[in-house]
């Protein structure tokens, strides 16, 4: 197989069919960039991506891997065979994304653990706010790329309207009794406990609604990655 040739031929067709390459690229759902690679032989397309272009050019996908045409219809058995193939491929992205969910997860909540221990021992959150501006920007980027890349739902828990809430109760829970037992040393208990109720009914609040907004936002992004590897 010659990338090359491969190049040439895919942007023989380009041509023959009168279209630009920033116009292919909008069609196939990538970059005008990407599209120039593949021409000049530098990259070649992905398994899905190379069905699609097979369908959007109406030539057989064995007329591109040899880089000059053969016959006039596409291959059956071979597309459902890259079809099953580009499935693998989408098994395993979601696995190693449920993998990752996971060792990050747990990382997260011993890095927690272990602010929260300091801070009682310490008795002053002055002394723990770096680590603890580190662990927050370090989730936020971790969720900024899991929802980017359509992988936020599923990855361990399933998101529901149900499992949302639950996951936020808890977890607010948990980190209003931990601001209660710290504040209650500086304040009145019957006030310490006023404020830790409201500090939980806010935030279970605003969790709840950031947990639904990101699992939308997330279905969002999977179902365009879906759509362009549709035929």
């Amino acid at each position: 197989m010659n990338p090359k040739k491969i190049g040439v031929f895919l942007k023989q067709l380009r041509n023959e069919k009168g279209i630009t390459q920033e116009h292919l690229a909008e069609s196939l759902g990538v970059s005008g960039r990407t599209v120039s690679r593949w021409e000049t032989g530098t990259n070649l397309p992905d398994l899905s991506i190379l069905v699609q272009i097979s369908e959007y050019y109406d030539v057989e996908i064995k007329e591109i891997l040899n880089g000059e045409r053969k016959s006039e219809y596409m291959d059956n058995e071979l597309k459902e065979t890259l079809l099953k193939v580009a499935d693998y491929n989408e098994l395993e992205r979601r696995n190693a994304a449920k993998a990752g969910a996971l060792s990050f997860s747990i990382m997260f909540l011993v890095c927690a653990a272990t602010i929260i221990v300091q801070m009682f021992m310490n008795g002053s959150f002055s002394l723990i706010a770096g680590e603890t501006v580190v662990l927050i920007v370090g989730g936020l980027i971790y969720i900024f790329f899991a929802v980017k890349n359509g992988a936020w739902n599923g990855t361990i828990i399933k998101s529901t309207p149900k499992n949302d809430l639950i996951i936020s109760l808890l977890c607010v829970g948990i980190f209003s009794i931990v601001f209660y037992l710290f504040i209650r040393k500086h304040i009145a208990i019957p006030q310490a406990i006023g404020i830790a109720v409201c500090f939980f009914a806010i935030l279970s609040v605003l969790s709840y609604v950031l947990l639904r907004g990101l699992s939308r936002l997330s279905q969002r992004k999977s179902d365009e990655r879906k759509d362009r590897n549709v035929l």
